[in-house]
């Protein structure tokens, strides 16, 4: 997968994944979203609030330094698989323009490879 493409999932019924049969396992996730009126630290506007599994506040927004907000979630260790789910739901269900997506994975890929390269660097 390239750093600045949103993967291609396929949404399947539910009497189609339970037709896939031994050697698949299933799971139920749910995302739950509202319009949300409120300003992260009083001035950055937040359109939405976006709650996965009830557990992650997921900032569907970029500052304009282009990395913080949502690039800077998905560059996080902890959302691992859980990425990919993310990119996917919020491209069905068109919360982000696609290449909004691409260019918010763009910029955590490469802030990785940023902290990666420093992390390196460091312990030479």
């Amino acid at each position: 997968m390239s750093a600045s493409r949103v993967p291609e999932l396929k949404q399947i019924s539910r009497g189609e994944a339970m037709r896939l049969g031994p050697g698949w396992s299933h799971s139920c996730h749910a995302m739950l979203y509202a319009a949300n009126p409120g300003q992260l630290f009083g001035r950055i506007p937040l359109r939405f609030s976006v709650l996965v599994l009830g557990l992650v506040r997921v900032p569907l927004y970029t500052q304009k330094d282009r990395v913080g907000g949502f690039p800077n979630f998905l560059s996080n260790a902890f959302i691992s698989t859980a990425k990919h789910q993310l990119l996917f739901a919020l491209k069905v269900l068109n919360m982000m323009p696609e290449d909004k997506l691409a260019e918010a994975l763009a910029a955590a890929t490469e802030k990785q490879k940023k902290a990666l390269e420093q992390q390196q660097t460091a312990s030479s």
